[in-house]
């Protein structure tokens, strides 16, 4: 709140309101989640698909301790981030697979930590119906690859279920997993019966200190592109404005429509983002060098300053 910055045209901002305005503040990263999960389903509805409920967990081994809370004797010394990327590299199995099948679902995946620290996924999936058959199939497969004949592993390693549009939405199904890893809102309790809003502020503590990426959106357009667009003010480029017009009302689904569908590769979205590729020259050398150095003098990560259309750039600082 005290620390203040100030831009080209001398405007002054705390560092506490741009925190507030940015996907920092967890009220509108929660909100931001929400519209994107609600226009997946929008999408999925209008193009007859159906949604599901799967759940991956590690196995036995790399579970620090038993539901009972004592120690696990069969505990291999697994930490929760070599745990997650156990995960990470069982999805990149069965993405393969998936794809390999011509079979693409699309939505949200939600990793969070068990009683022990551990970490499991949570995937909310939209794919035409006569996919999930195979789709279960295929990811029981690589999740009981790793002694998948201990006890428990067929019931736990990994769990399914349709949603039922009769019983509720898909973005209420996962409403409260998004909510209760990031500020818990609208709930009192967690499974063990702590606070909510304390649950969520340690497993947030938990996600940053093992470097766990707690959400991530499988398949759709590029969320870095809809920010961006959203940044951008009136463009003269009518096709461009139209669907500048849908980002900024916070419509999901026919920004994802227009962007070409939930399945359609990233390599061939219209609007790709763009990059801050500046540089500048060493005066006493002569050598072209980066603008932007990080702490350690290493040149720092390009920047995303717009947006890439029909070949033109719309630059967000202009």
């Amino acid at each position: 709140e005290s620390t203040f910055i100030s831009n080209e045209v001398g405007e002054q901002f705390s560092l506490q309101e741009l925190s507030d305005r940015s996907v920092s503040n967890p009220a509108i990263r929660r909100a931001e989640l929400m519209v994107r999960v609600k226009g997946f389903e929008m999408v999925a509805n209008h193009l007859g698909h159906v949604g599901e409920f799967y759940t991956l967990t590690p196995p036995s081994r790399m579970h620090a301790s038993l539901h009972s809370g004592k120690t696990n004797p069969n505990y291999d010394g697994t930490t929760p981030l070599q745990a997650h990327e156990y995960l990470t590299h069982l999805w990149a199995l069965i993405r393969a697979e998936l794809h390999r099948r011509e079979i693409r679902p699309y939505g949200f995946r939600v990793v969070e930590p068990h009683h022990d620290g551990t970490p499991h996924w949570h995937f909310l999936f939209f794919m035409p119906e006569e996919h999930c058959k195979t789709v279960r199939e295929v990811m029981q497969y690589y999740a009981l690859l790793d002694n998948g004949s201990e006890p428990g592993a067929l019931k736990h390693r990994f769990r399914a279920e349709a949603i039922d549009p009769q019983k509720g939405s898909a973005v209420g199904y996962i409403a409260k997993y998004i909510a209760k890893n990031i500020d818990g809102h609208a709930l009192e309790q967690d499974l063990y019966g702590n606070d909510a809003q304390t649950a969520a502020e340690r497993i947030t503590a938990w996600a940053n200190i093992w470097g766990i990426r707690q959400f991530q959106q499988i398949g759709g357009p590029s969320v870095t592109v809809w920010r961006q667009l959203r940044k951008l003010n009136h463009t003269d480029d009518k096709e461009l404005e139209s669907i500048r017009k849908f980002a900024t009302a916070s419509d999901w689904a026919a920004f994802m429509l227009v962007m070409g569908g939930p399945t359609l590769p990233v390599r061939q979205h219209p609007i790709k983002p763009l990059y801050d590729h500046s540089r500048t020259l060493n005066p006493e050398t002569g050598e072209i060098i980066s603008v932007q150095h990080n702490r350690y003098k290493d040149e720092a990560a390009k920047r995303v300053a717009g947006v890439v259309f029909n070949g033109k750039n719309f630059d967000v600082r202009m």
